[in-house]
């Protein structure tokens, strides 16, 4: 064997180990959350918070704390802006327009994901509006030309243009990183770079590891709006309290309402709502109990959620939403994107995960988002002195909200 051969070979059994490792973790782990789901299940308990947190409606309906939000929390802290599996090519392109400024994320020809504001720097047209495979980028305004790496190298008309430095007018850059499949971004010009795991935690970055997300490939995506401030929204993902009432033939079908299971990673958190399913074995020894597909659901601060969940048949799928506020304090934009786990690529069919993507999208933009948009109006017209509560049961939501003010307070000093 040549020693090209035998690099080779060890690379693939290093590659194999490690998967062998992360799916031996992602099964422990989901167990250790399912027993812990189903003794709640047993016992009619929940996990609980020290008692009931009260909310100033401003935090839903207060225009400059929104703008203050959108910067401090969307615009200078790092944002998952997709997923291996959306540009897993050199040359694919990708857009993430939900922050602010159009940005633009490429595969470069050596497989690293650059960032850049989404502007030509002729005159600050929009450089790419279809995103897909490229060896160059070309502004339909002007003609002018960039590599994969942001060097401007086309300018038409080059003697309209004596005393420009081209080195000078490359794309402007924005900090990306990529790290086990998913791919943050942070819409600061020339920022410093983002080390993924210090902003996740080392304990969370660990769970979220074992998923192999670098593996898993897009099914469908969505894009939609909403009517309510995005903190609103995004509190319907938080808690399982509502499932017997506002999805008594949907979610509340297939898992338990007010049951959760609570793991809190500082601003984040993953969390477990019982699946119904869980009951056929909730008796039987554990070493009876077939193999999990169910993960629960990841929090990454402040918008993202990542269901990894069961489909029938033994399946899994990857859920992630995201939810960003747009310029109006009464409006959102909403994207949830469906994945099939790397795991599961051996499975050719699709129907399954673009199905079950469906199926959420409905219920998000039809039930939950329905009770967003009505309690949204019913905040700006509430009496001087009333404010929300959010339930012990609700320490989720609790800890999303006491984080977006405690980051707020840090940067008004």
């Amino acid at each position: 064997m040549s020693d090209q051969a035998t690099m080779n070979s060890a690379s693939g059994q290093q590659a194999a180990e490690a998967g062998s490792d992360w799916a031996r973790l992602r099964r422990e782990s989901g167990n250790a959350l399912r027993r812990r789901t189903i003794n709640h299940i047993k016992n009619g308990t929940t996990d609980l918070a020290d008692g009931p947190m009260l909310v100033d409606p401003g935090a839903y309906t207060d225009s400059a704390r929104h703008e203050q939000e959108r910067q401090v929390l969307f615009q200078q802290r790092p944002m998952l802006a997709a997923l291996t599996g959306d540009l897993p090519e050199p040359g694919d392109t990708f857009l993430f327009d939900e922050t602010g400024p159009s940005i633009l994320l490429v595969r470069n020809k050596a497989g690293k994901v650059n960032a850049f504001f989404n502007m030509c720097t002729h005159r600050a047209a929009k450089l790419v509006t279809e995103p897909g495979r490229k060896n160059r980028m070309s502004c339909k305004f002007h003609g002018w030309t960039f590599d994969l790496d942001g060097k401007l190298v086309g300018l038409p008309g080059p003697e309209g243009f004596k005393g420009i430095n081209k080195d000078d007018r490359g794309l402007i850059p924005v900090p990306a990183a990529e790290w086990h499949g998913l791919i943050f971004v942070r819409a600061v010009p020339n920022g410093e770079p983002i080390d993924v795991e210090a902003h996740l935690g080392k304990a969370f970055a660990r769970e979220l590891a074992h998923l192999e997300l670098e593996k898993a490939r897009p099914m469908k995506s969505t894009r939609f709006g909403v009517n309510s401030n995005w903190k609103y929204a995004l509190d319907t993902y938080g808690e399982g309290y509502h499932f017997g009432t506002l999805h008594p033939t949907s979610i509340g079908a297939l898992a338990f309402s007010n049951i959760m299971s609570y793991d809190n990673y500082g601003p984040n958190h993953r969390l477990a709502m019982p699946r119904a399913e869980f009951m056929e074995y909730s008796d039987k020894p554990e070493e009876e109990w077939p193999d999990t597909t169910y993960n629960g659901l990841y929090y990454i601060f402040p918008n993202t959620v990542i269901n990894a969940n069961s489909i029938k048949g033994g399946k899994q799928f990857y859920g992630i939403s995201r939810v960003f506020p747009n310029e109006k304090v009464d409006e959102a934009t909403t994207v949830i994107s469906t994945y099939k786990p790397g795991h599961m690529l051996d499975v050719e069919e699709t129907a399954s995960w673009t199905e079950m993507h469906d199926f959420i999208v409905k219920v998000v933009s039809t039930e939950d988002y329905s009770v967003s948009e009505d309690g949204q109006r019913n905040m700006k017209y509430a009496p001087a002195g009333f404010k929300p509560v959010l339930g012990a049961n609700e320490l989720a939501l609790q800890n999303i909200h006491r984080h977006i003010s405690d980051l707020l307070a840090q940067a008004d000093k």
